[in-house]
């Protein structure tokens, strides 16, 4: 029987964490239906070997939506995809995207030019998928890991504690905590588990678009290095972070697209949640994430707007504020060696916390809405 074949059209903004909800989507599609091929389209400043790593799919192509506007009068950007396809399904929230417009007119041209015979639709939209195309919520994503990177993690072997930790994402500095309290963290770690490794990892530069961790500088790396079983492993090659992740016990990080790359090489990951944005992939691995004290969380979605001086934190990530929160970054440590904290107690547990503290919870989007409010 001839396989039929679905385009995920994923086309969005660069950041990793978008190509995971792709990876996710493309899995859930997989896991559902013996008799489907799946191809993907991601933007090119997007980490795209990533997908090209996951045997469910296909075929994986990259689009360069600058060159593609460049590029107006005619349809060669499409000429190493097939036209036709069973579905189609893509990524509508481009539509709205006012940072990028580019994106939009990137969906705008490819409607004109792809034809689905059974379905062409917004991916988010779950609702209105055909009968015919079965989808499972929530399948499991685990990335294969090149050999070679396997083999250059191995450097990196401890007997005890391994943490891998990231100190900041992709956006403005004033997201993320300060260096004084990143060392007092990582300190308390140190005293409170015993022959622990921190492994400190990122990208110091970005490269051909894509995003980095630049929030610091070195200046500031160089004095957490300074510390007692601190090793620099920033610029290593996203593979061989992996594989670094892989062997670790737990991944620290604030929020930021990179970190859920954790959960689908199978590493907890603790969370210490920023003020704009929360949580919302955990790939049904064990997770905590260490949650402001602040009603209005997540801010995209409250009314709260931050007059902040030159150089001033967002308030969940002062000092003042952060530092208390180190004992629950231990517990949170402590909770995710355990191997009784499952992934369903850890959502569950998650969950509690949102209810307890939070007066938006209908902000709390979830991919596949598995935070259930």
């Amino acid at each position: 029987m001839e396989k039929r074949k679905l385009l995920i059209n994923f086309v969005y903004c660069n950041p990793v964490g978008h190509v995971v909800e792709a990876l996710k989507f493309a899995k859930g599609f997989y896991d559902a239906n013996k008799n489907l091929e799946i191809h993907l389209i991601l933007n090119e400043r997007s980490p795209v070997e990533l997908a090209k790593s996951c045997d469910w799919i296909k075929k994986v192509y990259s689009i360069n939506t600058f060159d593609f506007l460049r590029n107006k009068t005619n349809y060669s950007f499409f000429d190493k995809i097939n036209k036709n396809w069973d579905y189609i399904l893509a990524d509508f929230r481009a539509f709205d995207e006012k940072e990028e417009p580019d994106l939009g007119k990137f969906h705008e041209k490819a409607k004109l030019f792809f034809n689905a015979k059974e379905y062409y639709g917004n991916i988010w939209d779950e609702s209105k998928y055909p009968s015919t195309l079965k989808y499972i919520p929530d399948s499991k994503v685990t990335l294969s890991i090149p050999k070679k990177s396997l083999e250059y993690s191995i450097k990196y072997k401890h007997r005890g504690e391994k943490i891998a930790i990231m100190l900041a994402g992709s956006a403005e500095s004033k997201e993320y905590p300060t260096i004084k309290t990143w060392e007092k963290i990582i300190n308390s770690i140190q005293k409170k588990i015993p022959n622990s490794k921190i492994y400190l990892t990122g990208i110091r530069k970005a490269a051909k678009g894509r995003t980095s961790t630049e929030a610091y500088s070195q200046n500031e790396l160089r004095e957490l290095l300074k510390i007692k079983d601190v090793e620099d492993c920033y610029d290593i090659g996203l593979w061989n972070q992996l594989a670094l992740i892989k062997q670790c016990d737990v991944f620290i990080a604030p929020h930021t697209g990179f970190a859920f790359l954790a959960p689908c090489v199978g590493t907890p990951w603790l969370a210490i949640s920023r003020g704009d944005w929360h949580e919302y992939i955990f790939n049904r691995v064990p997770f905590y994430s260490i949650l402001p004290d602040v009603k209005d969380y997540p801010r995209y979605a409250s009314k709260m707007k931050l007059k902040l001086k030159k150089g001033e934190k967002i308030p969940e990530m002062k000092p003042g504020k952060l530092d208390k929160k180190i004992p629950e970054i231990i517990k949170g440590i402590n909770l995710l060696q355990n191997k009784s904290f499952t992934y369903q107690k850890a959502l569950a547990f998650h969950i509690r916390k949102i209810k307890e503290s939070s007066t938006i919870k209908s902000a709390y989007f979830s991919f596949d809405d598995v935070l259930k409010l």
